[in-house]
């Protein structure tokens, strides 16, 4: 998905005079750049609720330039909870790594015969150019059956990502309906016996 927020760039305006008008304070940098800049809040507020932190968002600059960045940090006014100062890390034509977030899609066969599918991996790092960056990485986990993993080596990554973490990693597995009885029986045990540990040092008092 496209992201785009119109900016203004900022000489000596005050930012609490900005921010009286309903704009929003900002700089875009790099290694190579640091600009003072604002953006309407309205249309921030709009982006910003819709675009996470690995989502390109490009700058249409007054004077017809473009850059496209990301939003490293929001400073949010403490009362309000309304962002008062923004910074965007603008983006250069070469490879950049980051964090993206994995989707899971399908229902794996084995469920049907109580197995669980157990997520191990959220997100996962790779590297690619700025253009490249997806919304999400599909892992389909329709064909597994009880017991079967899911390894960093078995997605089908886009063209152009390549992921920064040992392929033999687990990303998924559909645990046995056992393995989560077993679980779920071992931390009833825990709970109910921390009760008898404190009653049995009672009775030791006592005969002592």
């Amino acid at each position: 998905m496209e992201y785009r927020l119109r900016a203004y760039r900022r000489t000596n305006e005050r930012p609490s005079v900005l921010r009286r008008e309903g704009k929003i304070p900002a700089v875009v940098y790099n290694r190579h750049m640091n600009e003072k800049i604002y953006v309407n809040f309205l249309e921030f507020d709009k982006v910003f609720r819709k675009a996470s932190i690995h989502h390109v968002v490009t700058l249409e600059l007054d004077d017809g330039k473009t850059i496209d960045t990301l939003v490293r940090q929001v400073n949010l006014d403490k009362r309000r909870r309304r962002p008062e100062h923004v910074d965007f890390y603008a983006l250069a034509d070469e490879p950049i790594d980051m964090y993206v977030p994995l989707k899971f899609i399908g229902t794996p066969v084995g469920v049907k015969l109580g197995g669980v599918l157990e997520e191990v991996m959220t997100d996962i790092l790779v590297r690619t150019l700025p253009r490249n960056i997806p919304d999400a990485i599909e892992v389909d986990v329709s064909g597994l059956n009880i017991g079967d993993v899911v390894h960093v080596s078995d997605i089908a990554f886009p063209e152009g990502v390549r992921p920064l973490v040992d392929l033999e990693e687990t990303v998924a597995t559909l645990v046995p309906p056992e393995d989560v009885e077993s679980l779920e029986a071992e931390a009833g045990e825990v709970e109910e016996g921390e009760p008898e540990v404190i009653q049995r040092g009672k009775v030791e008092e006592e005969e002592a």
